[in-house]
């Protein structure tokens, strides 16, 4: 009996260590849950700040899209202002031509008139023929009486057609130089609005990048997370029936002082084949009606040991006092547990359970705890 004590201490020591164990590994999985939930919670904010980031950089791409298509738009306007400026330099030219030829026209039909005037011996008008300009010319004509009215009318007439063309010619200039002015403006801004939507076109794929990259970390914390969760909950289902095992070995109240009443025979309609003492046998041998009959408690009490030996099968052990205590051997699987309440007459199991015993056989003993040792007495003494 001394070494069912010792191995059933030897048993409920590893279960409390690995208590201790169970919790301070609860206590881990909890610390890492809770890192894991901070990390995660981290990369969320991280993930939802570079969205805001992304969309106010969508947004700014769209709008330097809409510039851009203002600008391609006035360029179009500057290409066809700069064509119809270059169809009116073409039409001026072409004025500029007929000019010419009306100014040389002109020219040769004064230098006739020159002529005719020297075959007439004019000699001191000759002067008129070495004027410097049409303008010069035109005022010495005017003092040849010999010139009609519509040679005077010519000469105004390129007078006028000469200073239009000349204004003419410095209005396109202009024009043109205000147009070139334009068009490098444009071309410049253009330019800064493209080097813009390239450099947000790049941010925006390198926080795709930043964006996935976190995404596949929170999914691995996720997954973390699930497993830890998974490992806590079994953790905690353990411990809980750790605990609750404990609980139940302990919550019982203590055994009374002295057992009040007698015992009642454990086999019912059983009798006793080897009483007490018999061959020095410290139990009695109990023969029941059939095998596999019904054992029950003798007396109120506490289930003390359950134990499995091999050779004769499972030993329960009940205290029914702080000094009294009754052992059932050769049972199949108990009905009851260590640390279980029973009362006087439950079925505590069944025959059966060892091989070198009959399956109809109980060894029934008595035991009296004393002296830091037990000592079985005659179980006839109690019924």
């Amino acid at each position: 009996m001394i070494r069912a004590l010792l191995v059933l201490l030897l048993l409920l020591a590893p279960a409390l260590a690995q208590t201790d164990r169970l919790e301070a590994e609860i206590k881990r999985a909890e610390a890492l849950e809770k890192q894991n939930a901070a990390q995660a919670a981290a990369l969320r904010r991280e993930l939802a700040a570079l969205d805001a980031k992304s969309r106010a950089l969508v947004k700014e791409l769209k709008r330097l899209e809409r510039e851009l298509a203002g600008l391609e738009a006035e360029r179009r306007r500057l290409a066809l202002a700069v064509r119809r400026l270059e169809a009116q330099v073409a039409e001026l030219k072409k004025k500029e031509e007929v000019a010419r030829v009306r100014l040389d026209a002109y020219q040769t039909r004064l230098r006739a008139l020159m002529l005719r005037l020297w075959y007439q011996q004019i000699a001191h008008r000759l002067p008129l023929v070495r004027a410097a300009n049409y303008t010069e010319l035109a005022l010495k004509t005017r003092w040849l009486a010999q010139l009609s009215q519509a040679d005077l009318a010519l000469v105004e007439a390129a007078e006028a057609e000469a200073r239009r063309l000349a204004e003419a010619r410095k209005k396109l200039r202009a024009q043109q130089a205000a147009l070139d002015k334009e068009r490098r403006a444009l071309a410049a801004k253009s330019r800064a609005v493209a080097a813009k939507r390239t450099e947000i076109a790049r941010t925006l794929k390198a926080l795709a990048k930043q964006k996935k990259a976190k995404a596949v970390r929170l999914a691995q914390l996720q997954e973390n997370q699930a497993a830890l969760d998974e490992k806590l909950k079994k953790l905690k289902a353990e411990l809980e029936r750790r605990r609750a095992e404990a609980a139940r070995q302990a919550r019982l109240s203590a055994v009374p002082k002295a057992l009040v009443g007698r015992i009642m025979f454990p086999v019912p309609g059983g009798r006793i084949i080897h009483p007490y003492g018999k061959n020095g046998q410290n139990f009695e041998w109990i023969q029941a009606p059939k095998p596999a009959s019904p054992v029950l408690a003798a007396a109120d009490g506490q289930v003390f040991a359950v134990l499995f030996y091999g050779n004769i099968g499972w030993t329960v052990m009940l205290q029914h006092s702080d000094r009294l205590f009754t052992q059932y051997v050769n049972l199949q699987a108990p009905l009851v547990q260590t640390g279980d309440r029973v009362e006087q007459g439950e079925v505590i199991g069944y025959l059966g359970g060892g091989t070198l015993i009959a399956p109809n056989v109980l060894w029934f003993r008595v035991a009296i705890w004393k002296k830091g040792r037990f000592y079985y007495v005659d179980p006839a003494d109690y019924y």
